[in-house]
């Protein structure tokens, strides 16, 4: 009975931990929070005309962009204390290069940094949801399928690990870039938002549930029959042991007589 409920409270604990990484790691791709920077930006002519700024349309205006970015749209926060309204840049993924130029705010080279990482996350979601269906199957006809969902849980983890450790490493690259360029300057600022910690937790939740399947399979598996079925060769082995055992119990046996 003892077995039974730990087998039962496993299997209830590894779909709550893959159904807990699906759902953190949708709502990580899915939302614009991933990453929040302040810079400066001084506006044009064209800037101003078309917010209709025209009193001050004879000169330029240096603002301080508010912005927040996720894997698809970069967005402006409460421009110019919300005389104009928030906005976000759709970003283009057919779009060739890194988006440098020389002056360019950082919120428009970014973008190369963000089209870099941002399909990985994707997979990682795919793979997640292939994890939960392998182990729904395998809980419930208790069959190989769940040592499956054990090797999709593993790839998404890792895939989503090395797209958050891209976005980071192209983030700092596109930042050194910018610096040389135009120059450091004290009114920028960044950090990463809720989203980006969210995907974090999907991350560790992912090899959790890896591991509770294993583990699953391994008790359900536990006989030595079953790991012969499991593990290729070993039945030669253990026949090899057996023969070799039962050759010196023979050599024993004639030593025994000999002396008596």
């Amino acid at each position: 009975m003892t077995s039974r409920c730990s087998t039962f409270m496993l299997t209830s604990f590894a779909l709550f931990a893959g159904a807990f990484t699906l759902v953190t790691l949708a709502l990580a791709v899915s939302t614009d929070y991933w990453l929040f920077m302040t810079e400066p930006y001084r506006m044009s002519h064209e800037d101003l005309a078309t917010f209709n700024l025209t009193e001050t349309s004879h000169m330029q205006t240096s603002v301080i962009l508010h912005l927040r970015s996720g894997l698809w749209n970069v967005c402006t926060i409460n421009l110019i204390n919300g005389t104009i309204p928030d906005n976000c840049l759709r970003i283009d993924f057919k779009q060739d290069g890194t988006g440098r130029s020389m002056g360019a705010p950082i919120c428009m080279t970014i973008v190369g940094a963000i089209r870099v990482a941002a399909p990985l996350p994707v997979v990682a979601l795919l793979l997640t949801v292939s994890g939960i269906i392998m182990s729904g199957l395998g809980s419930l006809k208790r069959n190989g399928k769940t040592i499956i969902a054990a090797v999709f849980y593993i790839l998404s983890g890792l895939s989503l690990a090395v797209g958050v450790v891209l976005f980071i490493s192209a983030i700092y690259d596109e930042l050194g870039y910018h610096s040389q360029t135009t120059g450091p300057s004290k009114d920028f600022t960044y950090f990463y938002g809720w989203s980006f910690y969210v995907a974090g937790s999907a991350f560790v939740s992912s090899e959790l549930s890896a591991v509770m399947c294993v583990t699953l399979y391994l008790r359900r598996n536990a006989r030595v029959q079953d790991m012969v079925r499991i593990i290729p060769g070993l039945e030669d082995k253990l026949q090899d042991d057996l023969n070799h055992v039962d050759t010196e119990h023979k050599v024993d046996t004639s030593l025994h007589d000999v002396i008596w």
